[in-house]
C-alpha cells in the first residue's frame, strides 16, 4: 500500500511506530455479484525495526517512500464517536 502522508511517528529505540494516510486501507464499498470491493484512502498504523546506524530520512516525500519499500502490514486506526 503507498503512504500518501504522515500523520505521525515515534521512535523508541530502534523501534518506530508511524501513523499515516494510506492508500487502499478502509473499505468504502462491499463486493456484489457485479462490481469488486472498492477501497479508499484512511489513516493506517505500523511499527518497524531499525537496522543499527539506519537513518529514518527527514522530508516527508522521502519518508513516506521509505515506508512504501519497506512494505509494512499496516493496521486500519479505528476512529470511535464514543466519548
Amino acid at each position: 500500500m503507498s503512504v500518501l502522508a504522515v500523520e505521525n511517528f515515534r521512535q523508541d529505540g530502534s523501534y518506530v511506530t508511524v501513523t499515516a494516510l494510506v492508500e487502499d486501507m478502509h473499505l468504502l464499498y462491499q463486493a456484489t455479484m457485479l462490481d469488486p470491493a472498492e477501497y479508499g484512502p484512511g489513516l493506517g498504523v505500523a511499527t518497524f525495526e531499525l537496522d543499527d546506524n539506519e537513518q529514518i530520512p527527514t522530508d516527508e516525500d522521502s519518508f513516506c517512500n521509505y515506508l512504501d519499500k519497506l512494505n509494512l502490514d499496516w493496521e486500519p486506526v479505528v476512529i470511535s464517536d464514543d466519548y
